[in-house]
C-alpha cells in the first residue's frame, strides 16, 4: 500500500472504494483567474488573468519554483510535451513557446488575429483557435510557423481536443462539435448536433465528453459519426473544464463551484468535492490527484481522487493498493 494520511471512521470490515474527493493541498495566490493548467510528471503550469505569466509549482506541495516573462495579456490556454510549454491568450494574440526548464521563451508565433482560446498538441504540431478568426491554426512546434487553417467554425473556437487522425473542435454560436482532418484542416469530417455553447471537450480511445453552457450537462459522444451516447445530470451552472481518467470524468464550472466525479460508462454521479470558493475555470489529473483553478480562490487546489474504507478507518491512499 502506497502512502495513507488515516482518519477515524465507523463500521466497515473490508477495503473498499470510497465515493469520496478529498482536499490535499493549496498553492500561492496566482493573483488573478486561472485559466489553465497543465502538468508533467512533477510539476504543474500555471496561467491566467492580471498576473498573466506562467508559474511554475512543484505537484507534491504546490509550492512555485520559477515563474515566465510577461504575456502581455490574458492567459487562457496552457499545453506542453516533454520538453516545452505552449502558451495562448488575449492582447498578444499568439503563441509563445517556453522552456520548461526555466520558463525561458524559445519561439512564437505569428498573430492569430484574435484572443487564443484553446491550444492542444501532438507529436510535430500544434493547434490553436479562439475569438475573431473562428479558425483552427496548425504551427509547426519547432518555430511555431503556420502550416494550414481551417474553414471558419462560425463562432468562437472554445475548445479543441485531438486524436492521431482528428481535431475536435467547439465553441460559441455553432454551437456543434466538428471533427477535422488534422491532416490539412480542410474538411469538416463529421458535425455533432447542437448542445449550446461548448467550453470544454475532453477525450478517450473511442468517446468525446463535452461541456458548457445552456445544457450544463455533459455530452458523451461517440468519436466516430458525433452521435450521442449518454448526458449526465444537470451540473448546477455553466461547465468550464472537464477531465478524465481510465474510468471517471471530473468536471467543474459556475455556480456549483465544485468538482463532480462522474462514471464515463453512463456518466451518473459517482461523488463531488468541496465548494472551490469560486468558479472553477481549469482541471488538470494525474494517476492520485486532481488540480483545480478558477476565480474568486485564485489558488490551486490539490485533490485526492481515491480514498479507501478499511475496517473502522478511512485511508486516503496514494498510488495502489
Amino acid at each position: 500500500m502506497g502512502e495513507a494520511i488515516i482518519a477515524r471512521r465507523g463500521g466497515g470490515a473490508s477495503l473498499k472504494e470510497a465515493n469520496e474527493i478529498i482536499f490535499s493541498a493549496e498553492s500561492i495566490d496566482y493573483g488573478g483567474i486561472i485559466y489553465s493548467i497543465t502538468s508533467d510528471d512533477n510539476y504543474l503550469y500555471v496561467g491566467g488573468y492580471t498576473t498573466q505569466k506562467v508559474y511554475k509549482l512543484n505537484k507534491s506541495n504546490l509550492s512555485k519554483v520559477a515563474e515566465s516573462i510577461d504575456y502581455g495579456g490574458d492567459i487562457y490556454s496552457i499545453t506542453s510535451d516533454d520538453n516545452y510549454i505552449y502558451v495562448g491568450g488575449d492582447t498578444t494574440q499568439k503563441v509563445y513557446k517556453l522552456n520548461k526548464s526555466n520558463l525561458s521563451k524559445v519561439a512564437e508565433s505569428i498573430d492569430y488575429g484574435g484572443t487564443i482560446q484553446s491550444i492542444t498538441s501532438d507529436d510535430n504540431y500544434i493547434y490553436m483557435g479562439g475569438y475573431t478568426t473562428r479558425k483552427v491554426y496548425k504551427l509547426n512546434k519547432s518555430d511555431l510557423s503556420k502550416v494550414a487553417e481551417s474553414t471558419s467554425y462560425g463562432g468562437t473556437i472554445q475548445s479543441i481536443t485531438s486524436d492521431d487522425n482528428y481535431l475536435y473542435v467547439g465553441g460559441a454560436t455553432t454551437r456543434k462539435v466538428y471533427k477535422l482532418n488534422k491532416s490539412d484542416l480542410s474538411m469538416v469530417v463529421a458535425s455533432s448536433s447542437y448542445y449550446g455553447d461548448i467550453y470544454s471537450i475532453t477525450s478517450d480511445d473511442n468517446y468525446l465528453y463535452v461541456g458548457g453552457e445552456n445544457t450544463q450537462k455533459v455530452y458523451k459522444l461517440n468519436k466516430s459519426n458525433l452521435s450521442k451516447v449518454a448526458e449526465s445530470i444537470d451540473y448546477g451552472g455553466t461547465i468550464y473544464s472537464i477531465t478524465s481518467d481510465d474510468n471517471y470524468i471530473y468536471v467543474g464550472g459556475y455556480t456549483t463551484q465544485k468538482v463532480y466525479k462522474l462514471n464515463k460508462s453512463d456518466l451518473s454521479k459517482v461523488a463531488e468535492s468541496i465548494g472551490y470558493g469560486g468558479t472553477i475555470v481549469s482541471i488538470t489529473s494525474d494517476d492520485n490527484y486532481l488540480y483545480v483553478g478558477g476565480d474568486t480562490t485564485q489558488k490551486v487546489y490539490k485533490l485526492n481522487k481515491v480514498a479507501y474504507l478499511y475496517k473502522n478507518l478511512k485511508l486516503v491512499v496514494i498510488g495502489s493498493v
